[in-house]
């Protein structure tokens, strides 16, 4: 049986996006191959999240224990998804084992080090990889590696869109959530917002008592699919969110709240999606007249940017990594 191990890190302070694309990928590798053996090391944050699936995992917060943990296990593919390593983390890696990056920027690794490097964003292409003798290269969207429910379609299309949905990940460390709220208060739309698992008791109390008749919380939910189906608008960062909002055909407002999120808004910007700016330079002012005008807006109905997404790219790198060990 062939082995595969997944390195991630993920939590309050750094996010839970790392996380579950590498387990939307362990996923469609075990669709399309029961016979493979998948294991993830993570930090100790993650566990609670992990333990909900069919993966084994080993707990560990240090990545420098990482190449002894391996040494044991005798894996065919080790695949690492964080922004917390070293160049030199990655060299000790692959003397182990076939190592994949999953990368964003080009801007953390020495992106020759890999034997295979993906990058499923927009930008992807633009990020100038070095060409390495040997080195599988899989980028841009057609590889794009989304949750396992936006893989299929199921009864797409059958609901009326109506709304503005609000999310900011699985944490708000900047409170912009509430600031969101003051811009559209005089807003009489129905409007839903993702309270993430990472937001803090104190600050969940914050938005309940702001909060008017029209807004509805959404507390932790498990996927956020259905409510961005049936929302005509969402206010989101420049995250993986917004291919998940593309793939349902409903129009983003985007910002930006960490670096490399700011790739994709340009990206996305410079084809008509509507940027706030970058955090502490978010312009929460415009909502208003942009909500508005995409109330009354036609052209996004059948708009190029909805074919962006492959939504079957986690099975495409999956079909890839298992003929590549």
């Amino acid at each position: 049986m062939k082995n595969v191990v997944i390195r991630t890190l993920g939590g309050k302070g750094i996010g839970y996006g790392h996380f579950y694309r590498c387990l939307s990928l362990a996923k469609a590798i075990k669709r399309l191959e029961k016979d493979v053996n998948i294991t993830f090391i993570i930090n100790h944050e993650l566990i609670s999240l992990i333990s909900n699936t069919e993966f084994k995992f080993i707990m560990s917060n240090n990545l420098d224990k990482d190449h002894t943990i391996i040494e044991k296990l005798n894996i065919s593919l080790f695949i690492f998804d964080s922004y917390l390593g070293e160049n030199d983390y990655l060299r000790k890696m692959k003397e182990k084992s076939k190592l994949m990056l999953i990368d964003d920027n080009n801007d953390i690794y020495d992106s020759s080090i890999p034997d295979i490097i993906y990058n499923g964003n927009i930008h992807a292409g633009k990020l100038r990889y070095p060409d390495i003798k040997g080195q599988l290269k899989l980028l841009g969207p057609k590889y794009l590696i989304m949750k396992e429910e936006y893989w299929d379609k199921h009864n797409e299309g059958t609901l009326n869109k109506n709304g503005i949905l609000i999310t900011t990940g699985g944490t708000d460390e900047y409170k912009i959530v509430l600031k969101i709220i003051d811009a559209i208060k005089d807003l009489s739309i129905k409007t839903r917002i993702i309270i993430g698992p990472g937001y803090k008791d104190n600050y969940i109390k914050e938005i309940e008592n702001v909060k008017t008749e029209n807004i509805e919380l959404i507390y932790k939910p498990l996927s956020l699919k259905e409510y961005i189906l049936s929302s005509k608008i969402v206010v989101t960062a420049g995250g993986s969110t917004v291919y998940e909002i593309l793939s349902q055909k409903s129009i983003p407002i985007i910002f930006s709240i960490a670096n490399n999120q700011d790739f994709i808004c340009k990206e996305l910007s410079d084809i008509g999606i509507e940027y706030l700016g970058k955090h502490p330079n978010i312009e929460y002012h415009l909502l208003d007249k942009i909500i508005k005008k995409i109330q009354y807006d036609k052209r996004y109905k059948n708009d190029e940017i909805f074919n962006i997404v492959n939504r079957e790219g986690a099975l495409l790198v999956s079909k890839i990594l298992l003929r590549e060990i």
